[in-house]
């Protein structure tokens, strides 16, 4: 069973009425739902019952726009346990809340399921094809290529391997990102010219503060720019930042990394206008020689800097 099938489920996948709640929960209306964030949908859906399974397709059908923008599994189930959690009355709904999350988390990794695969993070709606096929080539172009840059050791069942595009500005790329950083593991390794979206600088430190080893590059001049994030997250977290300082010349790259198995890359910024105003593009792919040369270069760069 998917991630999908797993939390349409919890938010009334069944045909029976609505239970009756001992506390009073507020109304919440499928649009006033379809208008939020995911963590701040997932929380007032579930404070919100029994409206929510009153509505249940409209909520059904809006979790499962915000899923297929690549959401980490334990990003979701931590938010839902976190609210169940907060709603208990006992230690005995607490800990229910917390069994039923562990067991929503281990369903979401079995094979077959889309929390599961070694790949690390997946953008939603990927075909089961190779790179080469899903960047639009034929055997006469990049699938003859590939075994001249793909090294034997790094060989991987094609139907694992995507590359997705974005484009700014829009709110549902921007939620590709963030769920990009929501789904580092192990390590986060981030090399952008300039950082200035609270919104990615919240997602980051949560990234640190689950355990995941952050690292950042960025721009000297930059680092010096009115709203710029950077050694704010190292006051706040205590991530490590390196520049390139060389004020003749700009730390330009805007790339990362999460668990040296997945890229995003681009012309993207990490910032507000590049979010809301700019026409930037960027592409996320586990490709693993790519993911390989990507982290090469964030090492020869944090050597160098």
């Amino acid at each position: 069973m998917s991630l999908v099938d797993l939390l349409t489920a919890c938010f009334g996948g069944g045909g029976g009425s609505a239970p009756v709640a001992d506390r009073q929960a507020p109304y919440l209306s499928a649009d006033q739902a379809s208008q939020m964030p995911l963590d701040l949908f997932l929380e007032r859906s579930i404070e919100s019952a029994p409206s929510t399974l009153q509505q249940k397709d409209a909520f059904a059908d809006i979790l499962q726009k915000h899923l297929e923008g690549g959401v980490s599994t334990a990003h979701v189930v931590q938010v839902v346990q976190n609210t169940l959690e907060r709603l208990a009355n006992n230690k005995t709904e607490v800990a229910t809340a917390q069994w039923a999350c562990q067991v929503l988390g281990i369903a979401a990794q079995l094979p077959g399921s889309e929390g599961a695969g070694a790949s690390g993070y997946r953008p939603p709606q990927m075909p089961g094809n190779s790179y080469a096929q899903v960047a639009g080539s034929n055997n006469d172009g990049w699938q003859t290529q590939q075994p001249k840059h793909r090294p034997p050791q790094h060989r991987v069942d094609d139907a694992d391997i995507y590359i997705r595009s974005y484009f700014f500005p829009s709110e549902e790329s921007f939620r590709a990102l963030i769920n990009f950083i929501g789904s580092a593991k192990s390590s986060l390794d981030i090399c952008v010219f300039n950082i200035t979206d609270n919104e990615v600088t919240r997602a980051i430190g949560e990234a640190k503060e689950r355990g995941v080893d952050v690292r950042i590059i960025t721009d000297d001049e930059q680092l010096k720019c009115q709203g710029n994030d950077v050694e704010r997250m190292r006051d706040q977290y205590g991530i490590p930042f390196k520049t390139d300082s060389d004020p003749s010349k700009f730390m330009h790259s805007k790339f990362a990394i999460i668990d040296k198995r997945a890229v995003w890359s681009g012309s993207y910024n990490w910032t507000v206008s590049a979010r809301r105003s700019n026409n930037e593009s960027a592409i996320c792919t586990n490709d693993p020689t790519t993911a390989q040369s990507y982290s090469e270069e964030f090492e020869k760069l944090w050597t160098e800097f």
